[in-house]
């Protein structure tokens, strides 16, 4: 055992223990959360549009940080205090937030590579089946206006994005269900977060695949929430910089 890990423990033991997180609530947050998505998706940015005259990507940018990703944020913080869980050093103890150590950042190394090279076996097996397929998002086909000011609109949505997601699916929710499912508990958090994506449409789906798979798994065995917001958060940047600037076009 690591001396993080032991410290760790010793911090816990101060607090109520972890209670289990089953099927039945694991289906009711993902789900509950999966409804923000596709309300910011179907109905927010359509909103933003004909109401402000936005594009649809900048609509996106607003309509998914407000709707969807910030109440992740908010929700968690709220619930790790009603658990008991109060203070920096004892939410950040409780969602695992500890600095990332040598082997952490080979962990992520490890990640990203094995979440490279599956995600483009599956984008390669997927277009024999369909010559089209491309897994881009309904809200990110079209592109308007500057690339700094797109990529200046969608630092906040990146940073919300990332760090709700993780600190709600890793740092809050998969510790409560290591305690339900033990040792199998990062793949039924990774099922549940690839179906939180249903309104993003099946082609992003498939290609997310691994990134759902892989991130759980690396920070179950870790047991640091940090492992899983730099896996999560290059794999967005750089499949975010591939859509604006074109590169996705060319596949």
């Amino acid at each position: 055992m690591r001396m993080s890990d032991i410290v760790e423990a010793k911090a816990q033991s101060e607090y109520l223990p972890l209670r289990p997180m089953g099927w039945v609530q694991s289906l009711t947050i993902f789900g509950f959360f999966s409804v923000l998505l596709w309300t910011s998706i179907y109905w927010g940015i359509d909103w933003l549009r004909h109401s402000l005259g936005l594009s649809l990507m900048m609509s996106w940018f607003i309509s998914g940080t407000v709707i969807a990703l910030l109440p992740m944020i908010v929700y968690t913080i709220y619930m790790t205090r009603r658990d008991g869980w109060s203070g920096v050093r004892g939410m950040a103890g409780r969602l695992r937030l500890k600095k990332p150590n040598g082997s952490d950042i080979k962990w992520v190394g490890g990640g990203l590579l094995a979440v490279a090279v599956l995600s483009g076996l599956l984008f390669e097996a997927a277009r024999v089946i369909d010559p089209k397929f491309l897994p881009i998002p309904p809200f990110m086909e079209t592109r308007t206006g500057s690339l700094l000011g797109l990529f200046l609109a969608w630092i906040p949505l990146y940073i919300c994005n990332i760090v709700g997601e993780e600190l709600l699916w890793r740092g809050y929710v998969l510790p409560r269900q290591e305690v339900a499912f033990g040792r199998t508990a990062w793949l039924v958090n990774g099922v549940f977060w690839l179906l939180f994506h249903w309104s993003t449409k099946l082609p992003t789906m498939v290609l997310i695949l691994p990134t759902t798979l892989i991130v759980p798994w690396i920070v179950q065995r870790r047991r640091n929430t940090w492992v899983g917001i730099l896996t999560h958060g290059v794999f967005n940047a750089v499949g975010f910089i591939a859509t604006v600037t074109g590169l996705t076009a060319h596949l």
